[in-house]
Formats: structure tokens, sequence, C-alpha cells
């Protein structure tokens, strides 16, 4: 099983697991670069918990999600489609002020990363602004039949570099996550301007 099947398969648990999480320092952090009523590319939008909050601060959202019972959750909170797709399959230019792939990118083999991120590069205007957070850690591991790639501060800063310039990186606590904690119960947290 890898991960887009496990959350095909456990969707309404994920939905009920994470549809209340309090995210709202997320949020602020991220909102101060976004210009009011900016387009915002929700990638990997899971239940689309983030995509309702931001629609309903007034800014434009564009949701997406490899899993399409995770796409049928967003669409029906939303009340508006989202979309069925793999980060691999972007091939936006120029559209959006910021990224959100919150809790996301955790999933991206480490080979296919920059690639994503190149993708991302290419979907913000300029000057726009990716926020990403992983699960902290350096390594691949398997939890609960998915497949997590962990991502530290160093590690990370190799995926950015000539595409995104870093303006916050930070580590939090994984007061969130009871099923697949990171090994020291750590998220990485990163802001960065398209270059």
């Amino acid at each position: 099983m890898d991960s887009i099947d496990y959350y095909n398969k456990n969707a309404k648990n994920f939905f009920d697991r994470t549809i209340n999480a309090d995210v709202q320092d997320l949020y602020q952090k991220f909102l101060k670069h976004v210009p009011h009523q900016g387009r915002i590319l929700d990638a990997g939008c899971g239940v689309g918990r983030d995509s309702k909050f931001f629609l309903s601060k007034g800014y434009k959202v564009l949701a997406f999600d490899g899993s399409l019972e995770m796409v049928k959750l967003t669409s029906n909170l939303l009340g508006e489609d989202a979309l069925h797709m793999l980060f691999q399959n972007m091939h936006f230019s120029s559209e959006f002020n910021a990224v959100w792939a919150n809790a996301s990118l955790l999933h991206v083999p480490y080979e296919d990363l920059s690639a994503v991120i190149e993708g991302f590069q290419k979907a913000l205007l300029p000057s726009g602004i990716l926020y990403a957070s992983f699960k902290y850690g350096t390594s691949m591991r398997r939890t609960e039949d998915r497949i997590f790639f962990d991502m530290d501060e160093g590690n990370i800063e190799p995926y950015l570099n000539g595409l995104f310039a870093p303006l916050e990186i930070w580590k939090s606590a994984d007061t969130r996550s009871t099923v697949a904690p990171s090994p020291d119960k750590s998220w990485l947290n990163f802001i960065a301007r398209r270059i």
C-alpha cells in the first residue's frame, strides 16, 4: 500500500482527526506574505480544512490532492470542485501568489522533490510565497502503511537553492499527530519567496 492508498482507505477517519486541528499560528505566519484576495494553490489539500479557511478570509483558492477520496471530501466541504492531481502532474505557470503545502510534501520521495519544488516555482507569480511542512528528521520511514520522507533545516535548503529564498525556517512541536509522529515529535516548517 502506498500513501495515496492509505488516504483513500482512511479518508473519513483522517477527516475526523484533522478537520478541527488548530493551525492558526501557521495561517498568520503565511498570510502576512500573501496579498489580500490573492490566489493560493493548496497543494495536497487533504480534507480541505485550510482551503475553507483561506476562502472564508477572501482569498481565491485552487485545491488539489492525489487521493480521490480526499478530493471528494474537499469538494463537499468547499461546495466547489477540488482537482484530483499528483504533484508531479502540475503544469501551472505564473498563476498564484502563494503555494500552501501543509503536511503534504512529506510523502514525496527525496528523488522527486526537486522537480515538485520547481513546479511550485513555475506556478507562482514573481516574488510568490511557498509554505511547506515536513515531519522533522533526516530519513525515510514507513508508519501505519504510509511512507514519510522526513526533513530538517540542513536537508531542505539544497531543494530551495536557485528557486526560493528562505524567509523563515522553524521547528514546531507535533502536537496534532498521535498516529504517525516524527521520531522527535516535531515538524519542520518553512516560508520561502520565489527567486
